[in-house]
Formats: structure tokens, C-alpha cells, sequence
């Protein structure tokens, strides 16, 4: 008996995460890589219209399970639709996205949104797009806090005066007064 109870645990601990797990849909071709991050290298690939199964959320990224391709690793929130019946429901995208992540968010956002598309009210009323990362849960908002590392690696991306004194002195650059264009008419 101790060993079928041991067996009974060890399946309880296996399977509870598989079946925390939701269906969905790749909905355009998504890189997979192994951290919630694109910094590094990604580890493969799903196409648009693939079923994969969402474990956990992080920012705007989920961590995914597919069985084909066999992979699991995470993917950006925008390129996975949940809860749907079937695939009809959404228009797939077979190519990549090379703009980048917020290109791809927005581009996706208007898309579910059908603002920017045919569905406008023909009375002429104005609307409003909004664009936002899906799967972050109010409790994540809530517990935010900021990455001071992050931060200061973006302020190192600015300028100041003395770099831009660097950069002029650098390129032997001199200020140049030039008259404005007259309007033709």
C-alpha cells in the first residue's frame, strides 16, 4: 500500500500543473525562448494556428507546452489567444513580426479590436484604440516595482551636454545658420 500511496503523490505533483494549464492558439509565428526575455536566444518556433497549452504568466509573456512541435518555453502574450473553441474564430498571421514587440502588440491590439478596421460606426462617431499587455493580473499591477538596473541602463542612452559637446567636437561640426524656404504658391 505505501507504494501505491507514494505513486498517488508523485502523480498528484506531476499532473496538478498540467492541469492548471489552458488551451490556446498561436495566432501569428512566435519565437520560443527559454526566459521570459528576448535577450536571449530563442529556442525554436511555433506557427500560427498551432494549439499550445499556457502554464504561467509573466509581464507580457507565457510560458507555453506544445506537443508539435515538441517545445515548451515562453512566447510574447500578443502571439497566444486563449479560450477559444476553435481556430476559426481569429485570423491567424503565418508571417514573423520584425518590427518588434510593442509594433507587434499594437498591430495585434488593433486587429482584436477591429478599430482600424471595417467594423466602424458608419454615424461618423469617434473612438478610442488602446493598447495593452495581456496577462498581467491586477495583483501583478498592484505588486509592480520598478527595476532600477533597467533604468539606469536606459539613462545611459541619453544625452547630456557634455556628450553632445564630445560628439561635435568629435565630428569637427560647427553651427550653420540657413534661411528658411520661401512658400511657393
Amino acid at each position: 500500500m505505501t507504494r501505491l500511496t507514494f505513486i498517488i503523490v508523485i502523480g498528484c505533483f506531476v499532473l496538478t500543473p498540467l492541469q492548471a494549464a489552458s488551451d490556446a492558439i498561436i495566432v501569428r509565428l512566435a519565437k520560443v525562448y527559454p526566459q521570459a526575455s528576448s535577450l536571449g536566444k530563442p529556442i525554436g518556433q511555433i506557427t500560427a494556428g498551432t494549439t499550445v497549452s499556457v502554464f504561467t504568466r509573466k509581464g507580457g509573456w507565457k510560458e507555453i507546452y506544445s506537443e508539435q512541435p515538441l517545445i515548451t518555453g515562453w512566447v510574447r502574450s500578443y502571439q497566444v489567444r486563449e479560450g477559444l473553441s476553435n481556430k476559426s474564430e481569429i485570423k491567424m498571421e503565418a508571417k514573423s513580426d520584425s518590427r518588434g514587440f510593442l509594433a507587434g502588440l499594437a498591430s495585434f491590439s488593433r486587429k482584436a479590436s477591429g478599430f482600424f478596421g471595417g467594423g466602424q460606426s458608419s454615424a461618423g462617431s469617434a473612438g478610442t484604440a488602446t493598447i495593452g499587455v495581456r496577462g498581467l493580473s491586477e495583483e501583478e499591477i498592484k505588486n509592480a516595482k520598478p527595476d532600477l538596473q533597467e533604468l539606469e541602463k536606459m539613462q545611459g542612452f541619453g544625452s547630456d551636454q557634455s556628450r553632445m559637446a564630445a560628439f561635435v567636437s568629435a565630428g569637427e561640426l560647427s553651427a550653420q545658420k540657413i534661411k528658411h524656404l520661401k512658400k511657393k504658391k
